[in-house]
């Protein structure tokens, strides 16, 4: 018999199934999702009492494993690293073979793709034999009837998959094949009493090997009692939960049967969160519900969010009398918000437990296996720095009886300052190994660097060599033995668990307690590595990608440090009993619901459609997409009182759940930036960064307000007198920022990229934070603004030194559109070859936004090379990367270089390199020199305004092109013009004008050349090259697009001595120590501000801030302005 307990969330399904649970006398099993086996084993023991203490709690895992381990022997389970390693193997075995995947084989990432297809496979209930079988029996020959593309895929997977489960099961038994095997069991044999009940709770559906695991159990007579999330009126929010009823209604319908209690709410003391949830499964609002209980709100970042809601948190602990533990934070994606949460968490005194395993990957000493690894197989400078930064290096000691000592911050930076000076470019020590002495040692800094590479250089080479072409079996023991016997990885680990605030020896429990885990969690794995490889030889790359792709699979969870604290997490993972308050976090458009998470499928939707047409069920889109809604509905539908909506963003960005509440429920939508001070502060250190960086906007009310909460702690009373002193210190300007004693160590680099530099000039403190810290954001594989350009500059690089390869002799080429799609196309592939991973494993997203990409730049090539044809200048060097000591072709490509003078009176030689789009050159008639423009590709459009110039912006493309003609103007080069070549997206691809003439009239304004231009030189007499047509009152006229704005031939030595000056002056005071948060802003608009990551903590203040549109740039760039361009007709 099936009994299915239905009804909405809060309904009290859960208590019902329970109470049939403990009133039943037969042999019962209670299966749960296998995360919240623990939690329903206490639940249970709390609501029965010893007499019924036979119930088993289990899992599908656990379930599974009792039924072998009773009915048929198993082999050792394979571990996480044992599969790796394996799939490893079968990878490297059959690279050389696949079809579809080609050379994707051997990139990063293919290990783990091929074993997240073999899981999906499995949780499908599909084998590998089974895989074969459909795809190439004689029966079925599936293969035939896919398209070619997906035929390809599926041989090479099942391929894979084949391989590597012939070496699995030689040695180990797979958990993952447990409920299959377990089906078998059931089928053929006595394993389930007759009488026995399953009572199944917290599931919203099954994979397709738990359905067949299910099915075994009916057809032996099994009885099932299931509660399930639905109304049973077919609402799309319960689409998940009704496919799931419907499995259990197969068979025999007169032996079923139904409960619904979609008239209890007992979840729900707050009557408007009640109606939340009707409306979310209706649409239909009760008249009578309002917004009391609901609060929305948005930050513009996720600092700002996580501060909103630790405040919230701290009010209603404070006020209301409720317990951490009544309240859950709830994100679709948890670890994208993980690092802001915790970090507000510990700010406003919020204990927090984040149920997020977190690969060891991630964690600093398996980055020090990958540095170690690395630099042992090629040690070249920068190899070697990357090891030593690691923080796990030691050295070892003459004074303390021969025991390593770690290394000091002094010696890695001088180590790191080695290698940035002339004396590391003279000697090319970044690209050299460092497998010998140093040369041309001179001095005791010099020496000391000598003594720290033999120190740490020495071991790597050894240890190098010999492991040199033996097999992984071996390679694991040496790797193993040189951690302890060389790294001496003990003492490291001890160095990293020591407070390091005090003189004493000291550890600090968390941290002792983390690396306990963490290298336990280490030794299993190399210990599993050993038993699992052979003799098969493994280079050291080889076996530091295996070592990542193992760590990266590997997670460690930490239990929660006091009992009574917040749980964090997803909708999936949080369960629904007693739960008070609910903040769900990230309820933006597009990821709430998380419809597409990441670590998308290996399979497509279109592979995974015609996959099911041909009998290879895996899970849909339809699937996916109600699961997240499903997902989205609980997490809104948890709170029993008080439910906080947030997100990151503008108030356009806001989920659409939260514009249906704010129009149906009248709740408000809350601007966090706005807020008063006073309302984020809820703690000590909560307060002081509310008086850091709201001080100038705080009223001297407010700020005694700020001032009590930071004096009412005795432990934290100083903190007021520390943050006063600093402002006294700063005249009250928390903009201003000192760091001269540490500057030199810092600031240790000569040598700057124009990045830098314009980081460096928009503000000083953005600057510290970013290359004196390094301090960022990560960025992942997304077609983004920054790869979007990376991959359009690739594109014009191979379609320009194609084009015009010989021009310089024989002039500009004509150049057809099939020519230009074809090097596009070549492109394109070439790219995606050598940087990406295959069509099929990169998102939708991203291959549609590429594949676009060859449109854009066909009508950018196009136009380019129309107007190239009938001009003198010439297209001859693409990505040019300025380097010391460096020419092409007899072409001085030197970076631009100047003196500047520090604090102590010690002078340094600066250089700024970076890399020059295209360098076009309109040769003189003998070809002994010529007229030099410089061209930069933009993704978006640039203006030309000398206003900014004159403070230090926009400099790029003048430093390219002084420094070029100064490098050259020996051998006849003069500097003729810097622009900006917009490339970004163009309307062309979705016009049909009338006319060739028109459509061209059309790119020379949406891509206007904007830059500057030298008075009288080549670029000033091609103006009519910019001639073209537009419509204007229904007819085209003739007018010329040229842009470019024209300096004064005698003013061009002003305008290089004032981009010298601000340059040297503004490094000048960064490396003395100057970091002030001043950045320049233009129009009211701070310029550095908008993205930049470090505006929460800087004190900007805006009326310390410079304009560039000051009098005197202005002044300054009418001096040198000839004449700007024009709108209208052109010179016809």
């Amino acid at each position: 018999m099936t009994h299915i307990i239905t009804g909405p969330a809060g309904s009290g399904k859960t208590a019902a199934l329970y109470e049939l649970l403990k009133n039943d006398s037969k042999s019962r099993i209670l299966l749960v999702p296998d995360q919240f086996v623990f939690e329903s084993e206490r639940r249970v023991a709390k609501e029965t009492d010893e007499k019924t203490s036979d119930i088993k709690v289990m899992g599908f895992m656990s379930l599974s494993e009792s039924i072998l381990k009773k009915h048929c022997p198993q082999k050792t389970y394979a571990d996480t690293t044992a599969k790796t390693a394996i799939m490893s193997g079968a990878v490297r075995g059959l690279c050389g073979d696949l079809k579809f995947y080609g050379n994707a084989a051997r990139k990063n990432g293919f290990v783990e793709m091929c074993l997240s297809a073999v899981n999906e496979l499995k949780a499908a209930g599909i084998s590998a034999d089974e895989l074969t079988k459909t795809l190439y029996s004689p029966e079925k020959n599936t293969a035939e009837r896919l398209p070619v593309h997906l035929a390809e895929k599926m041989g090479d997977i099942a391929a894979v998959y084949s391989v590597y489960d012939k070496k699995l099961t030689e040695k180990y038994a797979d958990r993952q094949d447990n409920l299959t095997l377990a089906a078998q069991v059931i089928r053929n044999g006595d394993s389930f009493d007759e009488n026995t009940t399953i009572y199944i709770d917290g599931f919203d559906s099954f994979s397709g090997a738990q359905q067949n695991f299910l099915r075994a159990l009916a057809d032996k007579g099994v009885n099932f009692v299931v509660a399930l999330c639905t109304d049973g009126n077919k609402a799309e929010v319960f689409a998940t939960c009704d496919r799931t009823e419907r499995l259990f209604e197969r068979g025999n319908r007169e032996d079923i049967k139904h409960t619904r209690l979609c008239g209890k709410a007992p979840r729900y003391k707050n009557g408007n969160l009640k109606a939340l949830r009707n409306f979310l499964q209706t649409g239909v609002k009760d008249s009578t519900a309002g917004s009391d209980g609901i609060t929305m709100a948005y930050s513009s970042s996720v600092s700002g969010e996580a501060d909103f809601v630790c405040a919230n948190i701290r009010k209603l602990v404070r006020s209301e009398g409720y317990r951490y533990s009544d309240i859950a934070v709830i994100c679709a994606s948890p670890a994208k918000y993980k690092d802001a949460v915790n970090s507000a968490a510990a700010r406003y005194d919020v204990p927090v437990f984040a149920d997020l395993p977190v690969p060891i990957s991630e964690k600093p000493m398996l980055r020090f296996f990958e540095a170690l690894l690395k630099a042992a197989d090629n040690p070249t400078g920068t190899n070697i720095l990357r090891y030593i930064r690691s923080g796990f290096v030691r050295l070892p000691s003459e004074k303390n009886n021969g025991k390593t000592v770690p290394m000091t911050l002094k010696e890695r930076h001088l180590v790191e300052q080695h290698l940035m000076e002339e004396y590391a470019e003279c000697w090319d020590l970044k690209r050299k190994k460092w497998d010998k002495p140093m040369p041309h040692i001179t001095n005791a800094s010099e020496q000391r660097v000598e003594e720290i590479r033999i120190a740490t250089v020495t071991p790597l080479v050894e240890f190098a060599k010999s492991v040199r072409g033996i097999g992984g079996r071996e390679l694991v023991k040496k790797f193993t033995a040189f951690l302890f016997d060389k790294v001496d990885i003990s003492a490291a680990i001890q160095g990293k668990c020591q407070d390091n605030s005090t003189r004493e020896l000291r550890y600090v429990k968390e941290l002792t307690e983390e690396y306990n885990q963490l290298w336990r969690t280490v030794s299993e794995m190399l210990t599993s590595l050993y038993e699992t490889l052979d003799d098969t030889p493994l280079t050291l790359a080889e076996f530091s990608a295996l070592i990542h792709s193992c760590a990266s699979r590997i997670s460690i969870s930490r239990t929660p440090n006091v009992l009574d604290s917040v749980l964090f997490g997803d909708p999936a993972r949080t369960r629904s009993r007693e739960v008070k308050a609910v903040f769900v976090m990230g309820a933006a458009d597009g990821a709430f619901p998380d419809i597409y998470p990441e670590g998308n499928s290996v399979f497509t939707s279109d592979d995974v459609q015609r996959l099911a047409e041909n009998d290879i069920e895996l899970e849909n889109d339809e699937a996916r997409y109600s699961s997240a809604v499903l997902d989205a509905y609980k997490a809104m539908t948890l709170a029993g009182e008080k439910l906080f909506i947030t997100f990151t963003g503008e108030k356009e960005n806001a989920s659409e759940y939260i514009a249906d509440i704010a129009k149906h429920f009248g709740a408000k939508l809350i601007n966090v930036d706005n807020l008063d001070a006073l309302y984020m502060t809820e703690s000590v250190k909560s307060a002081e960064k509310q008086y850091v960086i709201n001080n100038s906007r705080l009223t001297d009310g407010q700020k005694k307000a700020v001032e009590a909460v930071l004096s009412e702690n005795e432990k934290e009373s100083s903190s007021i007198g520390r943050i006063k002193a600093v402002m006294s210190n700063n005249s009250g300007n928390s903009d201003i920022h000192r760091i001269s004693d540490i500057a030199p160590i810092v600031f240790p680099q000569t040598a700057l990229s124009p990045t830098a530099i314009e980081k460096l000039n928009g503000c000083k403190f953005a600057y510290f934070l970013r290359y004196g810290m390094n301090l960022s954001s990560s960025a992942g594989i997304a077609m983004n603004a920054s790869n979007y350009g990376n991959i359009m500059h690739y594109i014009m690089k191979y379609c320009f030194e194609n084009m015009y390869d010989g021009a310089r002799e024989n002039g500009n080429p004509h150049v057809s559109d099939d020519r230009i799609k074809d090097l596009i196309e070549q492109a394109l592939a070439e790219y995606r070859e050598k940087y990406l991973l295959t069509e099929e494993n990169m998102s939708a997203r991203f291959n549609t936004l590429y594949n676009a990409l060859s449109v854009t730049a066909f009508y950018l090539i196009k136009y380019m090379a129309q107007e190239l044809e009938k001009s003198r200048f010439v297209p001859s060097y693409f990505e040019l990367k300025l380097e010391s000591g460096k020419s092409e072709n007899g072409f001085d490509i030197s970076p631009y270089s100047f003196d500047i003078e520090l604090a102590d009176k010690s002078r340094q030689t600066i250089t700024v390199g970076g890399t020059v789009d295209r360098v076009d050159i309109a040769y003189n008639d003998d070809k002994s020199g010529g007229q030099i423009r410089v061209i930069d590709y933009k993704t978006g459009n640039k203006d030309a305004k000398l206003s900014r110039i004159y403070y230090g912006l926009d400099l790029q493309l003048l430093l390219y092109l002084f420094t070029l003609a100064k490098n050259n103007g020996a051998n006849g080069f003069t500097p003729s013009a810097a622009l900006y070549h917009p490339s970004g997206k163009t309307s062309l691809k979705d016009i049909k004008a009338p006319s060739d003439e028109l459509k061209r009239g059309i790119w020379l304004d949406e891509h206007k050349e904007k830059g500057f231009a030298v008075e009288g030189t080549q670029q000033e007499e091609e103006r009519l090259l910019y001639s073209g047509v537009k419509f204007e009152r229904d007819k085209e006229v003739s007018t010329n697009f040229y842009s470019a704005v024209t300096i004064a031939g005698d003013k061009l030595k002003k305008l290089e001595s004032r981009i010298e000056k601000v340059v040297k002056e503004n490094t000048e005071q960064v490396k003395s120590g100057i970091v002030d948060a001043r950045p320049l802003v233009d129009d009211g608009k701070a310029l550095s501000c908008e993205y930049c990551d470090f505006k929460d903590i800087c004190g900007m203040k805006q009326s310390s801030c410079v304009d560039v549109g000051s009098a005197e740039a202005v002044e300054f760039g009418e001096d040198i302005v000839v004449a700007k361009a024009k709108k209208g007709k052109g010179d016809k």
